[in-house]
C-alpha cells in the first residue's frame, strides 16, 4: 500500500484508505459482471467489473480478482468522501476553510483537482468557478427557497477562483515536499461537486487497470466510464462480440423516463448536465439548479441538457456544464475545437445538435407526445 505523509502533525495516511469506511455491496450482474454498490457522494455508485475473455464468474480465482479489485475501487470512494467533503471537518477542503487565509497542507490528489479545476475555469468564459459554493449555499432546492438578492450580491462579492484560491508547497522536518492550498478570502466557500466525480471516475479506471480489470463500467451518479467495451454474448439479440461499444442512452430532459439518443462507447466517459436534475417552481416562475457565476441566479440559456463524451471523465464534468450555461450554438463550436472532446446538445426546443466525432456513433430516439 503506497502512502503519503499527512500534513496533520507528520502521521502517514494511507493514499487509497482513510481509516475505516462501509464495504460495498458485492453481487454477479446480468450483463455477466461483478458489481459493487455503495452510497458514497451523496448518491448511488455502481462499479462493474468484468472478467477476462474466455474466463467465468464460477471460477472463484477470477471472482476473487475481480472483488479485491472493487473493494479497493470502493475504498478509493470513501477516501475521496473523506479527503474532499465540504462538510467532514478534518477533510482537506473544510481545514482549508477553516485556516483562511492561511494555507493548509492537502494531499496530491486534492492539489492536482484544485489544479484541473482552475484550469476549465480559465477556459470556460466565466461559466465555471468552484468558488461558487459562496453562492450556492444560499440556495435550497429541497424546501424551494429563493434567496434574496441582497444576499445573493454580497456573496457574489467572494467568487472568483484566481482570485481566491491558491495552490503552494510546504517542506516537512525531513525534507519533503507537500502541496498546500489558501483561501485568501475568509468568506469564500469551495465547492468542488462540480468536477470530482469526474476526476474520481478517471482515478478509479486507473486503479481497476492497475488490479488486472481491463473491461468495467463505472457509474457515479451519472457519471459514467468504460472500459474495454462489452463483453461477448452470442446468445444476444443482436449478439455482441467482445469490445463492441457500450450503447448508452442520454435521458430526455423533457421526458426523463426515457431516452433521447444512444451514444456508442467502448472506451471513454459521458456526462450529462441538464436543467431537469434539480428544479423547482415558485411564484410561476421555475428555478434550475445551474447557476451563473456572473449573477448567482439560474443561467439562462437555450439548452436543455449538454452531454460530453470524451476520454476522460474529468473532461465532461468539466465542460457540460459549461456547455449548458454557453448557449447551443457557441457550446458547439467550443467543443468542436477540444481534442478528444465532443458534445450532444439539446436545446429549450427539443432539437438535438452533436460535433462532428458523434456523427457515426449516435442514435436518436423522437420525444413520444404527451397525451
Amino acid at each position: 500500500m503506497t502512502s503519503y505523509e499527512s500534513p496533520i502533525d507528520g502521521e502517514v495516511a494511507p493514499a487509497g484508505h482513510a481509516g475505516a469506511f462501509p464495504s460495498p455491496h458485492l453481487g454477479n450482474d446480468a450483463t455477466g459482471a461483478r458489481v459493487a454498490e455503495l452510497f458514497v457522494f451523496n448518491t448511488d455508485v455502481r462499479l462493474y467489473a468484468y472478467p477476462p475473455d474466455g474466463a467465468s464468474l464460477l471460477d472463484s480465482s477470477v471472482r476473487g480478482v475481480l472483488d479485491a479489485a472493487l473493494e479497493d475501487a470502493a475504498a478509493r470512494c470513501w477516501y475521496f468522501e473523506r479527503t474532499l467533503s465540504r462538510t467532514r471537518p478534518d477533510s482537506d477542503i473544510a481545514r482549508a476553510h477553516a485556516a483562511a487565509p492561511q494555507p493548509v497542507s492537502v494531499t496530491p490528489e486534492t492539489a492536482e483537482l484544485v489544479r484541473c479545476a482552475l484550469a476549465y475555469g480559465s477556459a470556460s468564459e466565466g461559466h465555471f468557478d468552484i468558488t461558487m459554493g459562496t453562492v450556492t449555499s444560499l440556495w435550497d432546492f429541497h424546501t424551494g427557497a429563493v434567496p434574496a438578492r441582497v444576499a445573493l450580491a454580497r456573496a457574489l462579492e467572494h467568487v472568483g477562483a484566481h482570485a481566491r484560491v491558491q495552490l503552494g508547497e510546504r517542506r516537512l522536518a525531513d525534507g519533503a515536499l507537500v502541496p498546500t492550498l489558501a483561501l485568501t478570502d475568509p468568506e469564500t466557500i469551495l465547492d468542488l461537486g462540480g468536477i470530482a466525480k469526474g476526476y474520481i471516475a478517471d482515478d478509479l479506471a486507473r486503479l481497476l487497470r492497475a488490479r488486472g480489470v481491463d473491461r468495467f463500467v463505472l457509474n457515479l451518479g451519472g457519471n459514467v466510464l468504460v472500459g474495454g467495451g462489452r463483453p461477448a454474448a452470442p446468445e444476444a439479440r443482436p449478439p455482441h462480440r467482445a469490445g463492441d461499444p457500450w450503447r448508452i442512452g442520454i435521458v430526455n430532459p423533457f421526458d426523463p423516463a426515457h431516452h433521447r439518443a444512444l451514444i456508442e462507447v467502448a472506451d471513454g466517459s459521458v456526462v450529462t448536465s441538464g436543467l431537469f436534475e434539480r428544479s423547482f417552481t415558485r411564484g410561476g416562475v421555475t428555478y434550475h439548479h445551474i447557476l451563473d457565476p456572473q449573477t448567482g441566479m439560474p443561467a439562462q440559456s437555450d439548452v436543455a441538457s449538454a452531454t460530453i463524451v470524451s476520454e476522460r471523465s474529468l473532461d465532461g464534468d468539466g465542460w457540460s456544464t459549461t456547455a449548458l450555461m454557453m448557449g447551443a450554438a457557441h457550446a458547439r463550436d467550443v467543443i468542436e475545437g477540444l481534442p478528444g472532446v465532443e458534445a450532444l446538445i439539446i436545446d429549450d426546443a427539443d432539437r438535438v445538435t452533436w460535433t462532428s466525432g458523434l456523427a457515426e456513433r449516435l442514435s436518436l430516439i423522437p420525444t413520444l407526445p404527451r397525451l
